[in-house]
């Protein structure tokens, strides 16, 4: 679901209603995505899938572009095949059920489907309406067992569960998957697109048209994809191979408080962990240090690092630092270690004569210098208040980019080519009419896409008004003229208006809330300066009711 819709549904009377506490009116809480905690969760459920229910699990592949109907470019289902194992819960809906029961214990709200195929199981399990376990278990008696493969698609929520369904066969497969719409078949959105404009909607129209004519028109992938559904082609289930978990623990000897002690516990738990992830080459990005108190309550210390490192003793005065900030209200009795996050190490060149064989095994292949800094930096002042800004496809200036943290993604030490910035639309020319205004001429520069000079190095934190005049009137901060004015006082300081390019029209979307509409103007001053100006559209209500409904402000300035 889009964050619009849900930022709808949530203030909507009827989600008061089914949500119980949750408010109709307010803002609600929004929280950032995480897509690397969101995939290994899911590892870890898939590993729970695979010691309890079946071996064969894998995460579902996703290609090289996103499906219809899929936004998230990212695993949200396990693949699992349960030929063989499902007598031992006694039927498939008791293998549903028990799938049920284990993930309930997440919170996890879970859909399956039972299939001959993968395709197939999927489509159900994303599109075709579920039924209550309570009547999927009635309807099931006396059903026969055959080799089926299910698909459950996880999600953090409640525990409430929405029911799973079992089809086999092919006339019954085909049957169920027909009024399910082509974007069930996981197909490109062009593909989708060209069907919709024909008139075929469903799985069942597309089974209908011939397949030679599918292949020409629409391209082999369709065709494969209705192949791979009524199981006419095998799709292969790469298993998945969780990683191994790396974890330590040490119980005291009594409990305490002292603080010397801790310290010299947790570097030798370290010690441990670092040799174990040294085996397997790979580093910790994220550490989490649980002191078990005598009162039974716990306390985590989470560490997050800019690089994957074995460095124990970077590793264990990072803790430290967390450990001295911390009041601990009982004594210690227990301390455990485990990384949530692991990466692979990187190697490069060591020093021949500076460090000692030992700190060149685990330095060199972690990194020091700007890892150590960030590190250092995210453990004394948290991990959300050191970050790395990443381009936003977002047209207005202070949405164009994010600040997100350095320390403690997967992706931290080995940043992702940033996402193209949607281009702009401009009609280019090297020179347009010259204004002429009480004896001054401005020459209109438009600078093409790829100009150094279309936005300005430097950003104001928030615009700054500007007082603004025409060579006929007095300095004011709202006027009644849209034009661009000829003087600007900023700071007490007037600047003439020599050279201009504009206007640049940039509005925000109907779903980020307040509309914002404004003209931008990139302008040379008699000072020598170049400033990125705005003023605000109004509508034509705005005009009737305000005389001077123009503001001019200033957001930027070219270095």
């Amino acid at each position: 679901m889009k964050l619009a819709e849900a930022t709808d549904l949530l203030r909507s009377p009827a989600a008061s209603g089914s949500l119980g506490s949750a408010p109709s009116t307010g803002n609600p809480m929004i929280q950032r995505h995480d897509r690397n905690l969101d995939q290994h969760t899911l590892e870890q459920i898939a590993a729970s899938v695979q010691s309890q229910i079946t071996p064969r699990v894998a995460l579902e592949e996703l290609g090289n572009k996103p499906w219809c109907g899929h936004p998230r470019h990212q695993c949200e289902s396990l693949l699992c095949e349960i030929a063989g194992v499902s007598h031992l819960f006694g039927d498939e809906p008791g293998l549903l059920a028990a799938v049920k029961e284990m993930l309930a214990r997440r919170h996890v709200r879970v859909r399956m489907a039972v299939a001959d195929s993968l395709a197939a199981a999927w489509a159900l399990a994303h599109e075709a309406h579920m039924k209550p376990l309570s009547l999927l278990a009635q309807e099931s008696v006396g059903a026969e067992s055959g080799i089926s493969s299910v698909v459950s698609q996880a999600g953090s929520s409640s525990s409430v569960f929405h029911g799973g369904l079992i089809v086999r066969g092919s006339q019954e497969t085909a049957g169920s998957i027909g009024d399910l719409p082509v974007q069930a078949l996981r197909i490109a959105t062009d593909t989708v697109s060209t069907l919709a404009r024909l008139g075929v909607v469903s799985v069942r129209q597309v089974l209908a048209l011939p397949r030679s004519g599918l292949a020409t028109r629409l391209g082999s992938d369709l065709v494969q994809r209705l192949e791979q559904v009524q199981a006419e082609v095998d799709e292969p289930l790469i298993v998945h191979q969780p990683e191994p978990e790396y974890a330590v623990a040490l119980t005291l000897e009594y409990p305490t408080t002292d603080l010397e002690i801790l310290m010299d516990r947790i570097k030798r738990l370290t010690s441990q962990l670092t040799s174990q992830l040294l085996i397997q080459q790979r580093g910790a990005l994220r550490l989490s240090c649980c002191l078990r108190l005598t009162g039974g309550q716990k306390t985590s210390l989470d560490v997050g690092l800019f690089a994957p490192t074995v460095d124990a003793d970077h590793l264990s005065g990072l803790i430290i630092n967390q450990l001295e900030s911390k009041q601990i209200q009982d004594k210690v009795e227990r301390l455990s270690l485990m990384v949530t996050l692991s990466g692979m190490l990187r190697s490069s060149q060591s020093s021949l004569f500076d460090l000692e064989q030992r700190q060149i095994s685990a330095i060199d292949m972690t990194g020091v210098g700007i890892s150590r800094l960030v590190d250092a930096l995210s453990g004394r002042m948290g991990r959300d208040r050191v970050g790395y800004l990443e381009l936003q496809n977002d047209p207005l200036p202070e949405r164009a980019f994010d600040v997100l943290p350095l320390a403690g993604n997967a992706t931290s030490h080995a940043r992702k080519q940033r996402k193209k910035q949607r281009k702009s639309v401009e009609k280019r020319g090297d020179q347009s009419s010259h204004e002429v205004g009480s004896g001054i001429t401005r020459s209109v520069v438009k600078p093409s896409v790829g100009d150094a000079l279309r936005r300005p190095l430097s950003l104001l934190p928030e615009p700054a008004p500007l007082r603004v005049a025409w060579h006929e009137t007095e300095f004011s901060l709202q006027v009644s003229s849209a034009r661009l004015p000829d003087r600007i006082r900023f700071s007490g300081v007037d600047h003439l208006v020599l050279n201009q390019w504009g206007p640049e029209r940039i509005e925000s979307g109907w779903w980020r809330g307040k509309s914002i509409r404004r003209d931008y103007y990139r302008i040379e001053t008699d000072q020598g300066e170049w400033w990125w100006i705005f003023r605000n559209l109004v509508t034509r209500d705005q005009r009737h009711k305000s005389s001077t409904p123009y503001r001019w402000m200033l957001h930027g300035r070219f270095s």
